[in-house]
């Protein structure tokens, strides 16, 4: 048979925030994320993007570490249900995988990892699942076999959030997590607790952690404190320290001291000093308009570039060079890329005349990204939440669902601008026809026609019992198709509003139909897990897909239908 084409990402618009060490340098001008279910290395200079795929089942990437070689990096994913944690090493020079790591044979119960960690020679590989069981587990990954495993949490499972090794030292590593600080040593087969730790303190939540020197840890709390170890011991609780009840979620050495990332999008820069405070707070930098956690942070090798990673999936880069001629009450932050949308997208269309897409989401945002110069043309962030999008052909007008209203804007040069709104709550679907002279809206179990230049409601389509999740106009804009949960897909001939074919299945809620160029055949998709084709008001063909599809779009062609 003919080779079946295949799809490969181009360009990733985003990131995934809520994994551990999502951002790492690899040199001066590549960083590595993850975004999506992939890997991205992207070259900063020229905006160009590589990827790593993620595993086929897995659900999405949990945790990432770089070796400090720079030569390998390592994915953990997130199982299926019933199933352990997924493991994998790669080569970043080939970006092929290099080990999978069989959890299986371990300790591990847990669906997910939640931080790694290589050592300092690039051989070891620290993985901490996460609950119900918080297993340790350094692995000689290049031979794929477990050197030794450890529970870390306590008996009430409290959480675990970083583990590492000491950057000197193979064989030393420490974890923390919610009261939990501890040192461990690496000794033929098993992790043998270190003594040391907290002291007399009240336990609190140790979000993170990092080494100074072969000797020395600075661990942060939830609260905003600073508390500096020395060979194991709590040695002082730092002065300079916030400790303004803001957690401090993220932090990172370098040759002067380090930085940390506290809640409120505050970056705090300490230097080491002589006297007996260790280390003083050189300067504290805010990001503004970013009220939110600072996720990680990543020193670009020559300690030139900071580059920090938010909750609200936010990528922003700092001179940490200049930190001493910066003024603290200044934007002193750049995005990396561009700003991305910071909670689920609901709607995407494209434009047929322009390389421009049209996005929006739950985070009350319309965006519009170009494509070829793989930039953000335009974005404004609404009051409202944001359900549905259309592009218009011509590049100059969406059509968008808001909670409240549905509302026709205008793309201005540095503007989306509301030109005109009409009173349907929380549209879910809204197409523009191919020729942008009239769009459809559904209103419930109605759909609406209106048009364009006058605004006018010209017509309904009534006759869905259930609500309408799909709508498509046929090439020459005669006719739309639509289908509902009600199990109907109609054809509408648009000249009178009746309409003209239809095939009912009450057992399958539709939620998507498209039609060929020809308007002969229609394909549709629902809750039964089939891919139908529709013509003459009887399913023609039924091809089982084994798993739900939600969307399916055709191409111009007609030869390939992607779902």
């Amino acid at each position: 048979g003919a080779a079946m084409a295949t799809v490969s990402p181009r360009h990733v618009f985003g990131i995934k925030a809520d994994v551990k060490e999502n951002i790492c340098y690899l040199d001066e001008q590549t960083v590595l994320y993850p975004a999506g279910s992939n890997v991205v290395i992207y070259n900063i200079e020229q905006k160009t993007q590589k990827f790593i795929a993620g595993t086929e089942k897995s659900e999405g990437c949990t945790a990432i570490a770089v070796s400090p070689n720079r030569k390998y990096v390592a994915v953990a994913e997130r199982a299926p249900e019933g199933e352990k944690a997924l493991l994998s090493v790669y080569d970043l020079h080939t970006l092929k995988k290099r080990k999978n790591l069989p959890t299986a044979t371990t300790e591990i119960t847990s669906r997910e990892i939640v931080c790694m960690a290589f050592s300092p020679d690039s051989k070891g590989l620290l993985t901490q699942g996460g609950s119900p069981d918080w297993t340790l587990v350094y692995w000689l990954w290049e031979r794929a076999k477990v050197g030794a495993s450890a529970k870390t949490g306590t008996q009430q499972g409290a959480a675990v959030y970083q583990c590492s090794f000491n950057p000197v030292d193979n064989s030393v590593v420490c974890v923390t997590g919610d009261g939990i600080c501890r040192f461990m040593r690496i000794n033929e087969s098993t992790l043998k607790p270190l003594p040391g730790a907290m002291g007399k303190r009240e336990p609190q939540g140790y979000l993170c952690h990092a080494w100074m020197s072969e000797d020395r840890v600075v661990v942060a709390t939830d609260t905003g404190e600073l508390l500096l170890l020395e060979a194991g011991e709590l040695k002082a609780a730092l002065s300079a320290a916030p400790a303004d009840g803001a957690s401090i979620d993220s932090i990172v050495a370098y040759s002067k001291g380090f930085v940390c990332g506290a809640d409120g999008g505050v970056i705090y820069v300490f230097e080491k000093s002589e006297d007996k405070e260790y280390y003083k707070r050189a300067k504290s930098f805010r990001i503004e308009n970013n009220a939110v956690k600072i996720k990680n942070l990543a020193v670009s090798p020559s300690e030139e570039q900071l580059v920090c990673t938010l909750a609200n999936c936010q990528v922003y880069v700092l001179t940490l060079s200049n930190t001493d001629i910066l003024k603290a009450d200044e934007m002193n932050f750049e995005l990396l890329l561009q700003a991305f949308h910071s909670t689920a997208v609901t709607g995407l269309d494209t434009c047929l005349r322009k390389p421009l897409v049209a996005t929006c989401g739950t985070d009350k945002s319309v965006r519009i990204w170009n494509y070829m110069d793989k930039s953000t043309d335009l974005f404004k962030v609404f009051t409202e939440e944001v359900y549905s999008i259309s592009f218009h052909p011509s590049g100059l007008h969406v059509l968008a669902g808001f909670s409240d209203k549905l509302r026709l804007m205008n793309l201005l040069m540095d503007d989306i601008r509301p030109y005109k709104e009409f009173a349907i709550k929380a549209c879910r679907e809204c197409r523009f026809s191919n020729g942008g002279q009239a769009f459809a809206a559904v209103n419930g179990n109605t759909i609406q026609i209106y048009s364009t230049y006058t605004c006018e409601n010209i017509g309904n389509l009534r006759g869905h019992n259930g609500k309408v999740k799909s709508i498509y106009w046929t090439a020459d804009d005669s006719r739309l198709v639509s289908a509902g949960m009600d199990g109907a897909v109609y054809e509408w001939q648009l000249k009178d509003f009746k309409r003209v074919s239809e095939n009912v299945l009450k057992s399958c809620a539709y939620s998507c139909a498209v039609c060929t160029t020809d308007a002969r055949s229609i394909f549709a998709v629902g809750s039964d897990a089939k891919l139908k084709e529709i013509s003459d008001s009887n399913i023609a063909k039924d091809l089982d897909t084994g798993v739900v599809l939600t969307q399916i779009v055709l191409s111009q062609s007609g030869r390939m239908l992607f779902a």
